[in-house]
């Protein structure tokens, strides 16, 4: 099986000094095969992943970002993994500038040859329109770099600012189809969840409740279709980082860790169709 744990993981708010070890423990709890992180600020005095990398033990890191807004500094994804990663790339993603958003991009990491794509959308919550040619540009990405021989994947991991019944996340998910388009992923939350709304945006929370949003779920494991292989079928999904950790929340965003299967978990057979 194939753990998958995503984590936006707040940039440098808050105190960055007690959510990290938090962050660390909840990584550690998990037990994650590969990680997917958002909100990654590296700064001359480092790289947020590569921090948490090195207390894991030496992972693998591949990161992207770009400038952040007001400060000397990158915005952007990782991907981590205890393995080695064989092959990693990045693009931006549609922009509209203003004083609210950053230039968001995708990265990519081939991992155990296995392909991960850690993406972050737009946030602001009429954003709906730029959220669409955003998830266009990201399912041409994942389709460019992907490995069509891989047994297990695409993962498409991350804080897509979206709820489920959104167009992004239905274009994302095969129940709609944008600009002619279409793709399919499989949304382990809403096949392998305990049925509940998988709330990932919690007024419970703290740090998200000073924003006075609505509470919803906003990040997603998603994970390609293999067909009779069962690979990539979601076997399990759970929310993570959604309590406090010695007093200290890890981050405004709860994590989502899915269990996803390999080839060697399939069942014999399965359904035609």
């Amino acid at each position: 099986m194939l753990r998958v744990l995503t984590l936006n993981i707040w940039n440098l708010d808050g105190d960055w000094r007690a959510r990290r070890r938090a962050i660390l423990s909840v990584l550690r709890d998990a037990d994650p095969d590969v990680v997917c992180l958002q909100e990654v600020v590296e700064s001359d005095r480092g790289n947020q992943a590569e921090w948490l990398a090195a207390e894991l033990g030496g992972w693998s890191v591949a990161y992207a970002g770009e400038p952040a807004r007001g400060r000397p500094a990158l915005f952007g994804n990782a991907v981590l993994s205890p393995r080695a990663i064989e092959a990693t790339a990045s693009t931006r993603l549609p922009h509209v500038p203003d004083d609210q958003e950053v230039q968001r991009v995708a990265v990519h990491a081939r991992t155990g040859g296995v392909d991960v794509f850690s993406v972050h959308l737009s946030w602001q919550l009429h954003d709906a329109a730029l959220r669409e040619r955003q998830v266009l540009a990201l399912a041409r990405f994942v389709g460019e770099r992907t490995d069509p021989a891989a047994a297990v994947g695409p993962i498409v991991a991350g804080d897509l600012n979206a709820e489920p019944d959104s167009t992004a996340v239905r274009y994302l998910t095969g129940l709609a189809s944008l600009d002619g388009t279409s793709t399919y992923f499989q949304d382990a939350w809403r096949l392998a969840g305990d049925g509940g709304p998988g709330l990932t945006w919690s007024d419970d929370n703290p740090h998200a409740a000073l924003d006075r949003e609505p509470e919803r779920r906003l990040d997603y494991v998603l994970s390609g279709f293999h067909g009779r292989t069962g690979a990539g079928v979601p076997l399990e999904c759970r929310i993570v980082a959604n309590a406090p950790i010695d007093g200290t929340w890890p981050s405004d965003h709860y994590g989502v860790l899915a269990v996803l299967a390999t080839p060697d978990d399939r069942h014999p057979g399965g359904p035609g169709g």
